[in-house]
Order: C-alpha cells, then structure tokens, then sequence
C-alpha cells in the first residue's frame, strides 16, 4: 500500500473513534447532568436518544449528498459544521436545549459514516479495502468504550461541559487536518432530485440479497447499543466495574481485522453465520452470567461476533449495490444507527435480562435470514 493511502486510512479511524465516540459520551454524565437540570437521571439519557435519531437521519440524507458534492467535502463539511454543534451542547441550559443540541450535533456528525465507506470502496484497492474496513468498524466499536471514558474523565476534571468543549476543538482540528491530508474524490457530480434518490433507495430494497443485509444490518447496533446501555443501569455507567467490563468486552471489537481473510477464506455467508453463532451464543450464556467478571468474559464472544458482522455486510451490500453504493451505503447507515436509537430505548423501558432475551430472539432470526442469503 502507498504511503499517502495508509495514511489516510489511518486518518479515516481516527475521525470515525471521535464522530462515533459522541453517541456515548452522555452515558456516564446522565447523573451529573440530571442534578444540574433538576431531571432524573434516566430523563438525561433522552439526549443520547435525540442523538441517535438525528444521527440515523443525517446518514440517510449524506451519502446520496457526497454522490452530488464529492465524499471529502461531505466529511470536511461535516467535521467543520460538528465543531460548532458539539460546542452548542456545552450551552444547554435546560432538558429541551439539551435535547436539541445533542440532536443537531448528531446531524451532523452523521456526514462522515456513509461518505467515508463509500470512500473507502474508491480509494482502496479490493485486497486492502476488507482491511481498512474493518479497521474503521473496530474504532466504531472500541468508541463505545472510548467516549464513555472522555465522558467520565473529563466531566470529573472540568465538569460536564468541557467533555462537549474538548470534542468542539478536535472536530476543528480533524477537519483541517482532512482538508491538507485526504486525497479528493473519484466520483462525484450526480445531479438527481431527492425525490429520484429516494425512489433509488426505495429499489434497493426489491433486491433480495439486499434487504436480507438490510434486516441484519437493522439488529446489529440494537443488540450491541442495547446490552451495554441496560447493563449501564445495572451496573452504574461511572463505576469502576462497568469500565472493566467494558473494557474486556471490547477487547473482542479486534476480530474484525480478519474479516477479510475470512471472506476470502470460507465466503461472505459462511462469515456472517459465524458471527451470527458466536454473538447469538455469547448472548444466551450473559442470561446466566451473574458476576461482572462472567460477563466481561463473556461480552468478549459477543463483541466479536458483532464486529464480524459490521465489515461482512457493509462488503455485501457494497459489491451487490454497484453505481448505487453510495445510497446503498447511506441507507445500511440509516437502519444501523435506527437500531441503536431503538436499543438506547429498549435499554430504557425493560429490565436487563429482558433486553437480553430480545438479543437472543434477533440473532436467531438473524440466523435464519443469512442461511437463505443468495
């Protein structure tokens, strides 16, 4: 690979860690925040709700746009725009300016994910694209724990406004930094109506392969977003604990890196049923995992399978999609990040066994669908 290509993939993780680091950065401060507001705790976290919603809705409208204006201008754009949305967050006053503000920040925010992966399909050559794939995906996962630990760190050093000050400065920052380093894109200049583009969106789904990757792609971040928020309200999310598990679990998101080896290997399908199997059973044995250290152990099958699926079916869904890649991509980010809005929510409303019940229940349909995936 050229030097100028593995340093933009690694620049391409980079900015993917800290966009996807902010669905989880309120998570430790619900109780912080809920105390300065005069909210409960639980009544903060609908700001990480207002988030991911905003954030689906954003995918969905910004990888037809970076069709039309090129997929580094989206992403630059974006990162400039979430500079000072990130900045608005650290404004709120209130539970409403704090649910608007953290709605816009995800708006924006959701320019980098589908002009980043139909980037990468440009950019990389077919043997290196798998790699750097699942490399961005694997920073998605560790963001998990990543923004939850800024979150807890810099809340407890400056309070929580100076998490929202920080990731302000360093969107500014990796925004001028894309501006100097990534290299223009290869395509651009589509000119279509919305009204054609979601029409496009709408055939994507005629095709069966397709919506069979669709369905998964929709149960992928519920499942993960849904596990560790439910946890979170078991175990505290600032505590001591909730980071080791984490931690641990997390440690599983590196599978991911031989997603490749194992598409070349064995078959995209055969690899999608191997991740269904190991999250699906790691999901089963967190029922009856009952001490923190069980189910770290445990979570570690479960983020591993989950971080097999994500680069699976993104190269699915972009060998099957053709010149509609970038729709096709905008809309594999939409149902992603719909679920995790949707597993935020679960978390909320259900007990954690329950919530965990729901898990089992998806992966086995998930089963199901990618045994009868052409």
């Amino acid at each position: 690979m050229e030097k100028r290509r593995i340093l933009t993939g690694i620049l391409l993780v980079v900015i993917g860690i800290f966009v996807t680091s902010n669905i989880y950065t309120l998570i430790p401060l619900y109780p912080e925040i809920g105390k300065a507001m005069g909210i409960p705790a639980k009544e903060a976290g609908y700001g990480s709700t207002a988030f991911t919603l905003f954030y689906a809705c954003g995918l969905l409208l910004c990888g037809p746009l970076s069709d039309r204006a090129g997929r580094k201008k989206v992403m630059v754009a974006g990162l400039f725009l979430s500079a000072f949305t990130t900045f608005f967050v650290s404004l709120a006053q209130n539970p409403a300016q704090l649910y608007l503000f953290r709605g816009l920040q995800g708006f924006t925010l959701a320019s980098f994910a589908p002009a980043a992966f139909s980037y990468s399909f440009e950019l990389f050559r077919d043997r290196e694209r798998p790699f750097w794939l699942a490399l961005i995906n694997a920073g998605f996962l560790c963001a998990g724990l990543l923004g939850q630990i800024a979150g807890f760190a810099l809340a407890d050093y400056g309070g929580w406004t100076s998490v929202y000050l920080f990731f302000s400065i360093a969107y500014g920052i990796l925004a001028f930094l894309s501006v100097s380093l990534l290299p223009p894109s290869s395509f651009f200049g589509n000119k279509e109506g919305i009204s054609r583009i979601l029409r496009e969106m709408a055939l994507l789904l005629k095709n069966r392969t397709l919506a069979q990757c669709y369905a998964l792609v929709s149960t992928l971040l519920f499942s993960f977003v849904a596990f560790y928020e439910a946890l979170g309200y078991v175990l505290p999310a600032s505590s001591e604990k909730f980071f080791q598990v984490r931690a641990l679990g997390l440690a599983g998101a590196f599978l991911s890196l031989f997603t490749g080896i194992f598409i070349r290997r064995v078959s995209a399908t055969r690899t999608l049923l191997a991740g269904i199997s190991l999250s699906g059973t790691a999901a089963v044995m967190l029922l009856f995992s009952e001490t923190a250290f069980s189910v770290g152990l445990v979570s570690v099958f479960f983020v591993s399978g989950i971080s097999l699926l994500i680069p699976t079916v993104i190269h699915l869904i972009g060998n099957k999609s053709g010149p509609m890649r970038g729709k096709a991509l905008s809309l594999y980010s939409f149902l992603l990040m719909a679920g995790a809005a949707l597993g935020s929510l679960a978390a909320a409303m259900f007990p954690y066994k329950i919530v965990l019940f729901f898990i089992v229940l998806l992966f086995a349909a998930d089963f199901l669908i990618a045994r009868n995936l052409r």
